[in-house]
Order: structure tokens, then sequence, then C-alpha cells
């Protein structure tokens, strides 16, 4: 057992948890919740990228001024969880190893209302719901009591977090070497 098989193994059962949701984004968009490992991808663009170098161009040649998959921005990310690894601690030689895993959720949601947390508390609410009828992740993983969850202090309207704490039990390591 590596930790990012674990983690790879919570990605893709959230995944499957939220296939077929959608919230809208920043840009207005109804867009499904999509799951990260450990963290965000950086998002290309024009303001992050470093400037094309000049290119001569022919005069005969029209170039068409439609975007194309090279030249579009990616998407903004929202609505998303991240599924982070920050630690865990193997408490015997024979023991589970137990591993501690952070979900980080965030909606957008634009309303001058300021209801977007509503939002992020369907998404913590489901994720609660699924690991109390199934605590078995990738058929070896055992998800731990408490769960325990969140709500942001600040406010970041229009964007809307929540947080999660998961614990858990990853199959024993056993010695290769009998003892003699």
């Amino acid at each position: 057992m590596t930790q990012e098989f674990l983690q790879d193994a919570v990605v893709a059962d959230l995944e499957q948890l939220f296939q077929g949701e959608t919230l809208k984004n920043s840009a207005g968009e109804e867009r499904r919740i999509r799951v990260y490992p450990q963290d965000l991808p950086i998002r290309a663009g024009a303001d992050i990228e470093p400037d094309p170098e000049p290119v001569e161009e022919d005069p005969e040649e029209e170039l068409e001024d439609q975007p194309t998959a090279e030249t579009e921005p990616e998407d903004v990310p929202e609505p998303y969880v991240i599924v982070r690894v920050p630690g865990g601690e193997l408490p015997d030689q024979d023991a589970r190893q137990q591993v501690e895993i952070i979900l980080v959720v965030c909606v957008c949601d634009p309303d001058p209302g300021r209801q977007g947390f509503r939002d992020a508390l369907h998404i913590v609410n489901a994720i609660l719901t699924h690991y109390g009828k199934n605590t078995i992740v990738g058929r070896r993983y055992e998800v731990q009591y408490p769960i325990k969850w969140v709500t942001q202090e600040e406010d970041t309207h229009p964007y809307y977090f929540a947080g999660m704490a998961l614990k858990l039990a990853a199959p024993a390591i056993f010695k290769e070497v009998p003892e003699t």
C-alpha cells in the first residue's frame, strides 16, 4: 500500500459519487463537480504564459480568428473537491496504517443572497452519507470515525468553502522475513 494509491482510490470514489451532479461555476455555466488529488492544477492562460515569439506571416495566408484548444484558457476549476494526504501513522509493526485525508470543497455562487454555503454543505452531506453507508474505499481502505467537517469562517463571497477530515485504515504491513 502506498499513500498515493489510497488517494487515487478516494479520488475515483468521489468522482463516481458526483457523476452526473452539476453546479454553476464562476463563468455561470453548469459543470460537474470535479475531484483533484492534492491540489488544483495550474490554469493556463494569457496572464501567466510567456508571450510567444513573433512569427512572420505570409500576407497571402489568411488565418481564421477562431480559438483553438491550444489558445482557449482552461475552464475555471469550481465546483471542486480536493483530496489531500497531509500525513499518517503506522502505530505498530503489524498494525494497520492510519492515513489522514483532508477534503477541501469549493463552490461559486455570485448571488447577493449569499447562500452558496448550501451547495458546499450539500457536497459535505453527500460525502458523509456515502461514507456512512460504504466504509470501504478501493476494496482495501476502511473509513474510520469520527469524520469531521467544517465550513469557512471568513467571507470569501462568491466562493464558498467547506472542509472534511477523514482517517482511513490501510492494510497492515507484515514482515517478509520469518522471525527466528
